[in-house]
Parts: C-alpha cells; sequence; structure tokens
C-alpha cells in the first residue's frame, strides 16, 4: 500500500508532498489541476519510461519518492531474490525513488540505495496495483480472464502454474533442440559418408615418410635396371672375368702377389708388401662375388615398377588433398576419426533428447492435468461468486459464467482456454 508520494519538478510541480490515510482516498479537480501528473510520478516509481520535457523547465532533475508498506510475507519470487538481498531484513516500509535529469538520463533507487528501472518494475508490480480508466477492457482479454480464474483458485494453484510454466519452457527448448538435431541428421549422414571414404583412403594406403622414402628409393633403382646391370657387369667382368682366357684384376693381383711372395723371408718390407697384396687379390674376390650377387638381385618381379609408381601416385595425391606432406595427411585422418566420433555422439545426444522431451513432456502434461482439473473446479465457483457480487447491485437478473475449451495443444498457460460468459 502506498504511505506517501512526494514529487518535486515535475512537469508543473515543483514541490509537492501527498501523506494518504487508511480507507479510501480519492483525489479530484478540473482538467489541468495536476491529477495526471500524480499518476505519471507513480509510473516513473513503477519503472515506467520518462517521456520527453517532464522535468519542469529551469529545474535540472525531476525527483519522484514513494514510500510503501511492505506486504505481508515480505517480498518473496526468484526474480527479486538478488534485490532482497542487498536490502535491509525486518523492515515494515519500502522506499522507491527515481530522478530524471533534463537530459533525458534516470537513475532508481531503493531504500536509498541505487537500483534499476526493471527493479522499479519488479516491486512495483507487488506494492501497487496501477489501474487506468480504461483497465475493464482487459476483462475482454482471453489471457486475462485466465488469469483472473487462476487468482480465484488460490495461491498453491498460482505456485502450480508457475511449476508449469517452468516445465512448459523446458520442453519448448528441447523439442527446439531436437529439430534442429533432426534437421541436421541428412547432413549429419553425408557427412559421416565423406569422413568414411577419406579415412578408408588414407587407411588403405598406411602412409609413412619411411615408407615413401623407401617407394621413392625403389623407384629410382627399378627405373635405371639396364644401367645399374652394364656398370655392376662390367665392375665384375674387370675384376673377374667368366672366359677361361681372359685375365682381369683379380688375376693380375694374384700374379703380383706370388711374384712378391718369391724371396718371402729375405727382407721384412717386401714380405708387408707382399702380404698387403693378399689382401687386395682376397678383398677383389669378394667384390667380384659381391657384385655377381648384386646382378642377380636386379632381377625386379614383373610389374614391380608399376606398382611403386602406383602407390606413389596414391602419395602424391593425398598430399596434395590434405595439406602437401605425409604428416599433414596423418593430421588430417586424425581430425576424421575425431569428427567421426563427434558425429556419432550426436546420434547419442538426438536419442537423448528424445528420452528427455518424453520425460518432461510426460511430467508437463501431468502438471497441466492438475491445472485444467482445479480449473474446472473453481470455474463454477467464481461464476456463483461473481453473480452474487451482481446480485447485490441490483443485477439479480444478470447471467455470468465461465466455460473453459480444451486448446489443440499445450500453451504456456496449460491445455485450456478460458472465457467469461
Amino acid at each position: 500500500m502506498l504511505l506517501e508520494l512526494r514529487v518535486e519538478n515535475l512537469l508543473l510541480i515543483e514541490r509537492a508532498e501527498l501523506r494518504l490515510g487508511p480507507g479510501l482516498t480519492a483525489i479530484t479537480g478540473e482538467t489541468g489541476a495536476g491529477k495526471t501528473i500524480l499518476a505519471h510520478a507513480l509510473d516513473l516509481l513503477l519503472g515506467g519510461r520518462p517521456r520527453s520535457g517532464i522535468v519542469r523547465p529551469g529545474a535540472r532533475e525531476a525527483y519522484v519518492e514513494g514510500v510503501f508498506a511492505c506486504p505481508p510475507g515480505g517480498l518473496v519470487g526468484d526474480e527479486l531474490a538478488e534485490l532482497c538481498e542487498r536490502l535491509p531484513e525486518g523492515e515494515d516500509e519500502l522506499v522507491l525513488g527515481r530522478r530524471v535529469g533534463a537530459e533525458g538520463r534516470t537513475r532508481a533507487f531503493v531504500q536509498g540505495r541505487s537500483a534499476s528501472a526493471s527493479d522499479l518494475r519488479e516491486l512495483g508490480s507487488r506494492l501497487l496495483a496501477f489501474f487506468g480508466q480504461h483497465e475493464h477492457r482487459k476483462l475482454t482479454v482471453a489471457s486475462a480472464q485466465l488469469d483472473l480464474l487462476d487468482a480465484f483458485c488460490g495461491a498453491e494453484h498460482l505456485a502450480l502454474r508457475d511449476r508449469y510454466a517452468a516445465q512448459h519452457r523446458h520442453v519448448a527448448a528441447i523439442a527446439r533442440e531436437l529439430e534442429s538435431l533432426r534437421g541436421r541428421a541428412g547432413a549429419l549422414d553425408r557427412d559421416r559418408d565423406l569422413l568414411a571414404f577419406e579415412i578408408e583412403e588414407i587407411e588403405e594406403l598406411d602412409p609413412s615418410a619411411a615408407d615413401e622414402e623407401a617407394l621413392l628409393a625403389e623407384r629410382g633403382r627399378l627405373r635405371s635396371l639396364d644401367a645399374l646391370r652394364e656398370a655392376a657387369g662390367g665392375a665384375a667382368e674387370a675384376l673377374a672375368p667368366d672366359g677361361a682366357e681372359a685375365t682381369g684384376a683379380v688375376a693380375a693381383l694374384a700374379l703380383a702377389e706370388q711374384h712378391a711372395g718369391a724371396a718371402s723371408g729375405a727382407d721384412s718390407e717386401l714380405d708387408g708388401l707382399a702380404a698387403r697384396l693378399a689382401t687386395l687379390r682376397i678383398e677383389a674376390e669378394d667384390l667380384a662375388g659381391e657384385l655377381r650377387r648384386y646382378l642377380e638381385g636386379l632381377d625386379a618381379e614383373p610389374g614391380r615398377l608399376e606398382d611403386v609408381e602406383a602407390r606413389l601416385d596414391r602419395y602424391d595425391r593425398l598430399k596434395r588433398k590434405h595439406g602437401g606432406s605425409v604428416e599433414a595427411v596423418l593430421a588430417h585422418a586424425a581430425r576424421c576419426r575425431a569428427e567421426r566420433e563427434r558425429l556419432e555422439s550426436a546420434e547419442v545426444d538426438l536419442a537423448r533428447y528424445e528420452a528427455e522431451l518424453e520425460s518432461r513432456g510426460a511430467e508437463e502434461r501431468r502438471l497441466a492435468n492438475e491445472l485444467g482439473k482445479a480449473r474446472r473446479a473453481a470455474a463454477p465457483r467464481l461464476a456463483k461468486a461473481v453473480r452474487e457480487e451482481l446480485a447485490q447491485l441490483a443485477m439479480e437478473d444478470a447471467q455470468f459464467d465461465v466455460r473453459l475449451e480444451p486448446r489443440g495443444e499445450l500453451a504456456a498457460t496449460g491445455g485450456e482456454r478460458a472465457e467469461f460468459l
């Protein structure tokens, strides 16, 4: 309840103070007496937006202050929890204030402490009922009629309606997310197929830097087989020819060794040289054998060069697609596997959202049924109470009824709409 109202520099009022006592207070006066200014003052205290030119000409700012009696049970509600923590406890009165500068800037106060316009709106809705001359028109609005019926049902019913509204918001949010996931399902399938293809393409090659290096070396060798055969064969023949009459480096070294060893024991220096000749001969014989074995190994499998070329072509293609190196290809494969796991988890999310929607939807329907049951029970009682009030106003024959109609689907206020008849 409003106890006091103070106004300074608001429109035509320089300073005014109104103290309200018990009972009904009526403020009357001719047009232009200032009644509307008091309405503007109350609107500012309720967090309304100040209109331009509201500050009295010549003044720097306007100030409005209201003293209210705290409602029974105090200030409750989740939306007021943070504000109440900043206010002193045990107060019987609540002081709201609003300053409006000539430039339009405003400041709000609650119990002398800075607050916001939204704080004033939340508090004002609990401290003051503000009705205009056309307020009765709200009775023709279906949503307002349902609100009145719910208010008639009592505080427990209103708390049930709040729980239902919260559940309805949860269900709507889950439904939107589920619709989004289902809308992306086709794209997810395409992405999953593309990832599977790229992963399979890389895994079939099983690339590594060492493997690529070995393939490059093998390709170089296979491309030069004729030259390698000629070089190795010529070297082997020079060391130890196959013909019986031909002589090579091994035979020449053997002859030199024989000559040097003819005077073995006569001079230690010559003996050392003869030993070195023997070592050279043995090494030449070994080299000739290795060269011939190398020649035998040059006989590649038919089509091996084509196989190596094809595998290296796959290396080149993957490197062009995924970053230019084997390391980049392997990194891309790792990213593809991670993305595939994420897409698979999206399928799990889809199932989880479907299960949660079913669970919360069932709770929403249960709460809606409770709301509907209470409304159907209260509707005839409200109609009877209104008819009794009308009878006291000498309208005994007036008819009033409350009709509830089911909605096609659950709404934020429940499963039915109310209509006053």
